[in-house]
């Protein structure tokens, strides 16, 4: 292969490729962190669950409490005609309603943020010290990585 213009060509088709820089970066990651990382069963034993429960009640209550409020503002939206207001919209679903209508898609939305919000945080907090690891490889035993791995 030869280099032109940034773009490498193969002798053999002719065609032109363009190198991808970003997939070494992805490629030198994985190999520093995977030089002497410890075994993936050692990994997978030390990971904490309660960070996953933890995110997941969290993310699931959150946006449980404001299920109501999000009902009232799909209302709003859908027929602006009819509701004007937030307090005038919530008492007008409640008297045509009842109360149980302001609870309308809780289930889906606990459930759905609740796996969520389990992941994003379970996996974060998992990433996190891999990240560091990754980060003081790269950098060497010797030198310090800075502040940068643990903004994260």
């Amino acid at each position: 292969m030869s280099k032109v213009g940034g773009l490498e060509k193969r002798k053999s088709t002719g065609r032109k490729r363009r190198s991808r820089p970003w997939f070494s970066s992805v490629l030198t990651f994985v190999s520093v962190l995977g030089a002497s990382a410890t075994p993936a069963a050692s990994i997978a034993s030390s990971i904490d669950y309660r960070y996953f429960v933890a995110g997941g009640t969290c993310a699931a209550i959150s946006h449980g409490i404001t299920c109501p409020i999000d009902v009232v503002k799909t209302r709003m939206q859908s027929n602006p005609s009819k509701y004007k207001s937030l307090p005038q919209s919530t008492a007008m679903i409640i008297k045509e309603e009842g109360v149980q209508a302001l609870a309308t898609g809780l289930g889906p939305t606990l459930v759905g943020y609740g796996i969520e919000g389990a992941l994003k945080f379970g996996v974060y907090e998992v990433m996190k010290p891999l990240v560091v690891l990754a980060f003081t490889r790269a950098l060497g035993a010797n030198s310090n990585p800075g502040p940068a791995p643990f903004l994260i």
